[in-house]
C-alpha cells in the first residue's frame, strides 16, 4: 500500500486530446456534451467572439458586440442568424474569459461547439477541467463536509474527469453533462467552499501504473458503505483493469446497524411502479464479494425484465431505496425492502472519511485507505500534461 506525492516523473502522464474536434490540444480541458441531436437551441454569447471550423481550425467568422439567435440546421449547413455555407460543425470562442456563452438560458464557460449530424444539433462544451470540477462538485455538495473529506473528494473529481478525457480521446465529446451533473456556471460562487478546495487541490489527481504507463481510473465516493466498500467493475459492470476489490472500512461498520433502512410496496405498486400488468418475483444479482446488487430481475407469468441497480433505484427514488446493500422478501402480497448504508458503495465512503478527519488523518491518508493501491500526481509538475496559460 502506498500514496506518493511525485513533484516530478521521468515517466510522463499519457493524455490525449480529440484531435478532430477542437482548435486546441489541451489536456487539461474536457468537453462536456450539453445537448444531444436537438432541432434547435438558442445560443448566445455576450461580448466579442471568433467562430473557427473544428475540422481545421480556420477562422469562419467574428463579432465585437456579442449575437443571440437560434441555432439549427439549414439547407446545406448550419444558421446562427446567418447561414454558414458547407458547414456542419462550427466552434465559438468569446474572446474574454469573462464573456459568457449562453445556451437554452443556462451559462457556461469556456467554448461552444456545434456539430450537425443527420439534421440534428449536437451542443458541447469545451472548458478547463479545473471549473467542471467546481460545477459538478457544486451540484452535488450543498453545504461543506470536514476540510480534508472535502480535498480528497475534490481529488477524486479531477482524476475521474481527466480518467474521461484520456478514456474518450478519440471521441467528439468526453461526458454527458445530464450523466454527471454538469450545470455549467450558474450555481459556481467564487467564495464558496467548493471554489476554495478546488483552487488548494489544483492539478492532484489519483493514478495507477499500468504497463509502464501512470493513469487516471473511474473514481468515485459514496455516502455510508456499511462496512465494505465494492469494486467500480462489480457495480457498474464496466472492465477496468484497476482496483478489483473492495476495502473494509471500519467506521462505517461500527455504525451499521444505525445506518439500517426498509419500506415495503404491495406488488400491485411495484407493477404500477415500472408499468407491468403483474409481478411475480423480485430477483436480486448480487456481487460475491462485497453482497452489494448491481441488477435486479422482475419475473410476471410470462416474461421478465432485467435492471441495473441504477435504473432500479432510480424507478423507486433514492429515497425509498437508499443503497445496493439490501435483501427483498415477499410475504402475502407485499414486498418488503431492508437494507443497511447509502449509495452504491464503491469508492471513498464519506462516513468512514468524516470520522477519520475528525480523528485527525488528512486527505492523504484518507485517499489510501480508499484507494491504496494508487499514486498522487501533481500535474503541474509534469511537461506537457497542461498547457501553460
Amino acid at each position: 500500500m502506498r500514496l506518493l506525492l511525485l513533484v516530478f516523473l521521468t515517466t510522463t502522464l499519457s493524455f490525449g486530446y480529440a484531435s478532430h474536434s477542437f482548435p486546441a490540444k489541451d489536456p487539461g480541458r474536457i468537453q462536456v456534451l450539453l445537448q444531444k441531436e436537438a432541432t434547435e437551441a438558442l445560443l448566445e454569447v455576450k461580448g466579442p467572439y471568433t467562430i473557427f471550423n473544428p475540422k481545421d481550425g480556420s477562422k469562419i467568422t467574428s463579432g465585437l458586440l456579442g449575437k443571440r439567435f437560434l441555432v439549427h440546421a439549414a439547407a446545406n449547413g448550419l444558421k446562427w442568424g446567418e447561414e454558414f455555407l458547407g458547414i456542419y460543425q462550427i466552434y465559438l470562442l468569446p474572446k474574454s474569459e469573462k464573456d459568457s456563452v449562453l445556451v437554452n438560458g443556462i451559462q457556461y464557460e469556456g467554448a461552444i461547439a456545434i456539430f450537425l449530424i443527420d439534421g440534428k444539433i449536437n451542443i458541447v462544451n469545451d472548458l478547463d477541467i479545473e471549473n467542471y470540477v467546481k460545477s459538478t462538485l457544486t451540484s452535488q455538495f450543498t453545504y461543506p463536509l470536514e476540510g480534508e473529506v472535502m480535498s480528497a473528494i475534490a481529488i477524486l473529481a479531477r482524476t475521474d474527469a481527466y480518467f474521461h478525457v484520456e478514456k474518450n480521446r478519440n471521441s467528439f465529446w468526453h461526458v454527458d453533462a445530464k450523466k454527471n451533473g454538469y450545470f455549467g456556471a450558474a450555481l459556481k460562487s467564487p467564495d464558496s467552499f467548493i471554489e476554495k478546495v478546488v483552487d488548494s487541490t489544483k492539478d492532484l489527481i489519483l493514478a495507477h501504473s499500468n504497463h509502464g504507463r501512470n493513469l487516471p481510473f473511474p473514481a468515485t465516493w459514496t455516502e455510508h458503505s456499511a462496512g465494505k466498500t465494492a469494486s467500480f467493475s462489480a457495480i457498474f459492470r464496466m472492465d477496468h483493469p484497476f482496483m478489483d476489490h473492495g476495502v473494509e472500512a471500519s467506521h462505517a461498520k461500527l455504525d451499521k446497524s444505525e445506518s439500517r433502512w426498509q419500506f415495503s410496496l404491495s406488488k400491485k405498486e411495484l407493477a404500477n411502479i415500472f408499468s407491468l400488468p403483474e409481478i411475480m418475483a423480485v430477483e436480486l444479482f448480487v456481487d460475491k464479494e462485497s453482497k452489494r446488487a448491481y441488477a435486479v430481475r422482475i419475473t410476471g407469468p410470462d416474461y421478465h425484465e432485467d435492471l441495473s441497480f441504477f435504473d432500479f433505484q432510480k424507478k423507486l427514488g433514492k429515497e425509498r431505496l437508499k443503497s445496493n446493500d439490501f435483501a427483498i422478501s415477499v410475504k402475502d402480497q407485499r414486498v418488503l425492502f431492508s437494507g443497511f448504508g447509502k449509495g452504491h458503495g464503491v469508492g471513498l465512503c464519506i462516513y468512514s472519511a468524516s470520522a477519520m478527519a475528525q480523528n485527525g488523518e488528512n486527505a492523504l491518508k484518507i485517499l489510501s485507505k480508499f484507494y491504496p493501491e494508487t499514486f498522487l500526481l501533481n500535474l503541474s509538475a509534469i511537461p506537457g500534461s497542461r498547457s501553460v496559460k
